[in-house]
């Protein structure tokens, strides 16, 4: 579970299904069983995930490059599990599709926040 690109991957299948479910009142309905007024809102949130898929999986064909990315992505899954959270708190979505969500990007958070660089200690200069 070491691999920076594995994660990446599965962070991408996730966001990009889920965005795709999004575009789809009907069947976001049924999958996330959202109590949705404004169906408009949230096929553009499902354009956001699915575009954000798409770019994790760039991130992941080449993962050492873009490693720097790693925690800024774990908090930006972080922040997506807090967001399911305040829509359940607020009555907006079912308790099963907020702990859902909130599971999931929240282990995502994590395993891609243990995966991120650490900064490397500068190299002393010889002494001459």
């Amino acid at each position: 579970m070491h691999s920076r690109q594995l994660a990446f991957r599965v962070a991408s299948v996730w966001l990009t299904l889920a965005g795709i479910t999004l575009l789809f009142p009907v069947l976001a309905d049924r999958v996330f069983a959202l109590n949705l007024t404004n169906w408009g809102l949230a096929s553009e949130y499902g354009g956001v995930l699915l575009i954000t898929g798409v770019m994790y999986w760039v991130f992941a064909r080449d993962d050492e490059r873009y490693a720097p990315l790693t925690g800024l992505v774990a908090l930006g899954m972080l922040l997506n599990a807090a967001i399911n959270a305040y829509w359940w708190a607020v009555g907006h979505y079912a308790l099963q599709t907020a702990i859902f969500n909130m599971v999931i990007n929240t282990a995502l958070a994590a395993w891609l926040w243990t995966l991120r660089p650490r900064a490397v200690p500068p190299v002393p200069a010889h002494p001459r």
